[in-house]
């Protein structure tokens, strides 16, 4: 027999049936209620205490609940955790409604739809739509709480897609269900993705004005797709979303997820130490903080837009007083992006408007101070002064959270407003009067007269007084207390009436003032997002300005000619966490000739932060920022690929030497001429001999087949007799000195080779029993007496065949996908296995 629940029960599971992957915060009253299993899950995760409803069957139903009020926390929680929340709302006043109060789902709260549940000010996180082109991968990526839009067109690898997802700090991704299983699967194991279906695709006609930049048919489908997903879980229309940026791979600089990690460009969480980013981050906003994030993730390519951000650092590095005085009006900025897109949502409150009213105050200001040929075209934007005027002094600065909790406007702003004000004083006066009358009246110095949500207006008399209340008082008992009573009067409730009534109305009111004044703002989104842009580049310039100043940095210089020349070159995060003047800089000098650097020194010689820091030198040149050192002459690296560092990837279950090889093959495959290869101990995570030999056919392949710089670190000092093949091998040091039988590292990069790795030295410095380290040392000798670098320096370079194409591969070769109707597709595949059967 089918249960029978209760009808506010059937109402609940009407909507559950709806969202059966996520948890539904369901309106009672003053609370949000979750049932059955949901009830479970929000208890463990959010240590809420699990009891039991009645709900018209005979057991109970499991429950759980949190106060309205406070219920973002708790969303926010959850949704980290990864799950959906439903929010489903009070659609009529229960006082008023007849039967069953009316609900419905006023929106659902995925990990990829933040806005306003406690969001971190200076991260960005992500939704992004997916579709297979079959030769390719399209994405369209969206920024909720700012309305960033961005497309994305990716090769057809899964790792590809995989780096990107991890890059972009994408917390959720929508597909149509016939999304490739085995790609979907490979994103799971993904710590924290959400993966959400959605099939349909037609782009509403107010957004078509916000893609124009999207010729291809697969990526509208894919904006659409987006467009919907999100319109469903928001429950509105989404008018604070900005026009679609295509990244162009023309503009960028290229860089893996695994790349981001291994220069610590971006902490990946909040217990991680210093990043470049937390570095340089010297913005006033977290506007800035955020568009600083994504010119360390996405460095320029093009020369003429790296030397205009260099230009601008420049002059606010020179003009001191400009940038201090830019830094104390961009103090009073406050996060635009995020505030108007709240008020596009209709999520805004008062405090929100007041917030915009003080930024746009301080526009023209911040403007006047960069009124330069160098920021020219930068500041050529709407300053919203319009707008300004409107809401300038309208808000109260004491304005309530809740917009219908009333005391929003200043007195002033609206005549029939300030007459509900009045009539309320006047009234409140009444109160007063009443209680000094009932006093003198009754004898009662202790009477008061006061007032709760619940029992409205009331005249209190201790119990100790209660025999002076008389009958001619006409005191109605309204409510009795552990020591007093609470009386009304017929005079005291007319009077409750017309307080009610006037506060009612004031309230109303200023809601629907509120209301108007808000979607007067809404009209002007565009062009309060375009001046916020402008302030946080404004806010990235001064940031790095003052990083440079502070730290004495240069400006660097550019060439073509694969020229890498760095006097006194240093680590700028290494060197602020050392003691003053304890830090080595380096000298570096590479060329086309000679690209390659085999590093070779003892561990804790230097040798990782020497190729982290021409890493990083070459990475904040083409972000736009001075860099460490004395003298730069830099080429600009469309990729930088690295190899650093030696743990396992256990979600995978690839062993060191397995994600090794991976990484390494993606820059063997990928890099170019133009790019900086950055190689830490190859081939360690295995055999010796399997290792030096693997190390060495990547050293040999750098340099005669993609010949851009590259960094190679390795202990096998052997391999060091490259130098002489003339590859283009150079051999550098990490330089140390023994001291009384003690090892002291020097950090200086030197030119030739290491004779020795000083591994027993290091060991030595780790304290290991004395017994250990001369039973070592006395099979370090008998090692070395066999030496095998003959072997491997009397083994000449051999050119390796290659195996041709076949005809099959040719013919491939010569077909442009994009270009051949179905027909010539058909005809195409007909040829291909005519060839194939005749090889």
């Amino acid at each position: 027999m089918e249960k029978k629940y209760t009808p506010m029960m059937q109402q609940y599971l009407e909507v559950k049936k709806n969202y059966p992957d996520a948890l539904v915060f369901y309106r009672l009253g003053d609370f949000y209620e979750m049932f059955f299993d949901d009830a479970k899950i929000a208890s463990n995760e959010l240590d809420l205490v699990l009891t039991g409803r009645n709900a018209g069957v005979e057991e109970k139903v499991p429950m759980c609940g949190i106060p309205f009020h406070a219920y973002k926390n708790y969303a926010m929680r959850l949704v980290q955790r990864g799950y959906k929340v439903v929010i489903v709302e009070q659609m009529e006043d229960p006082a008023t409604a007849k039967g069953i109060v009316k609900r419905d789902v006023v929106k659902v709260i995925t990990p990829g739809t933040i806005m306003d549940e406690g969001t971190d000010d200076k991260n960005s996180i992500y939704i992004a739509s997916i579709v297979d082109y079959q030769y390719g991968y399209g994405m369209v990526m969206v920024e909720m709480s700012t309305g960033e839009t961005v497309v994305i067109n990716l090769n057809h690898q899964t790792s590809s897609l995989l780096q990107t997802l991890l890059k972009n700090n994408i917390k959720e991704i929508v597909v149509n269900s016939h999304f490739n299983e085995k790609v979907i699967k490979d994103i799971r194991e993904l710590e924290n993705i959400v993966i959400s279906y959605c099939d349909v695709d037609d782009i509403k006609e107010a957004y078509l004005p916000l893609c124009d930049k999207i010729s291809d048919q697969r990526l509208r489908s894919a904006y659409g797709m987006l467009l919907n997903y999100l319109e469903e879980t928001q429950k509105r229309m989404l008018s604070h979303l900005q026009v679609v940026s295509i990244e162009s791979e023309d503009a960028i600089m290229a860089m893996d997820y695994n790349t981001l990690c291994n220069l610590e460009l971006i902490a990946q969480n909040k217990n991680k130490k210093e990043s470049l980013w937390s570095f340089l981050d010297k913005c006033q906003s977290a506007m800035g903080s955020r568009l600083l994030k994504q010119w360390i993730e996405k460095p320029l390519l093009l020369k003429e837009d790296i030397e205009q951000r260099l230009d601008r650092v420049e002059f606010l590095q020179k003009n001191f007083l400009v940038r201090d005085d830019l830094r104390e009006k961009l103090a009073n900025v406050y996060d635009i992006q995020r505030l108007i897109a709240r008020i596009a949502m209709n999520n805004a409150n008062a405090i929100d408007c007041l917030r915009l009213e003080k930024t746009l105050k301080e526009i023209p200001d911040i403007f006047k101070l960069l009124d330069n040929d160098i920021f020219k075209n930068l500041i050529d934007v709407d300053t919203c002064n319009d707008l300004y005027q409107m809401i300038a002094g309208v808000i109260n600065e004491e304005a309530p959270v809740q917009v219908r909790d009333g005391n929003i406007f200043n007195p002033g702003y609206d005549p029939q407003l300030d007459e509900l004000r009045k009539i309320q004083s006047d009234n409140q006066d009444w109160i007063v009067e009443l209680e000094a009358k009932e006093k003198e009246k009754t004898g009662i110095k202790t009477l008061k007269v006061g007032y709760n949500r619940v029992f409205g207006y009331y005249i209190e008399v201790t119990k100790a007084n209660l025999s002076l209340v008389k009958d001619e008082f006409n005191y109605t008992r309204k409510q009795s207390l552990a020591n007093a009573e609470r009386f009304v009067t017929p005079e005291l409730k007319e009077m409750e009436s017309k307080l009610l009534n006037a506060q009612d109305k004031m309230v109303k009111l200023e809601y629907a003032i509120f209301t108007q004044i808000r979607n007067t703002i809404k009209k002007d989104v565009h062009l309060i997002q375009d001046v916020a842009k402008v302030i946080a580049r404004i806010d990235v310039f001064q940031s790095l300005a003052m990083i440079s100043s502070e730290n004495s940095y240069v400006r660097p210089i550019f060439n073509h000619e694969k020229i890498f020349n760095v006097t006194d070159g240093r680590h700028g995060v290494i060197e602020r966490v050392m003691s003053e003047g304890s830090y080595v800089a380096n000298d570096v000098d590479i060329d086309s000739k000679n690209p390659v650097l085999m590093i070779t020194g003892p561990n804790m010689g230097g040798k990782s932060t020497y190729m982290r820091s021409i890493a990083l030198i070459a990475l904040m040149a083409q972000i736009g920022c001075f860099v460490p050192c004395s003298q730069a002459n830099l080429p600009i690296f469309d990729q930088i690929f690295t190899r650093i560092g030696a743990s396992d990837d256990l979600v995978s279950g690839q062993s060191t030497f397995m994600v090794e090889m991976l990484e390494a093959n993606n820059a063997l495959r990928f890099a170019t001429e133009n790019s900086l290869i950055i190689f830490d101990e190859i081939g360690r995570g295995t055999a010796t001999f399997d290792g030096m030999a693997i190390a060495q056919a990547m050293i040999e392949y750098i340099a005669t087949k993609i010949k851009c710089i590259t960094l190679f670190s390795t202990h096998y000092h052997e391999l060091t007799f490259l130098e002489d093949k003339n590859l283009g091998i150079k051999n550098v040091h990490a330089s140390a000195s023994i001291e009384n039988d003690d090892l002291v590292f020097l950090y200086r990069i030197k030119p030739g080779r290491s004779n020795k790795s000083y591994g027993v030295n290091v060991a030595k410095l780790a304290k290991l029993p004395d017994e250990v380290l001369n039973r070592a040392n006395v099979l370090l000798e008998a090692l070395e007496e066999n030496n095998i670098e003959n072997h491997l320096s009397d083994d000449s370079l051999k050119e390796v065949p290659v195996n041709s194409p076949s005809v099959v591969e040719k013919y491939l070769d010569g077909i442009d996908p994009m270009t051949l109707s179905p027909i010539d597709a058909l005809s195409t595949l007909i040829e291909l296995k005519k060839l194939n059967e005749s090889r």
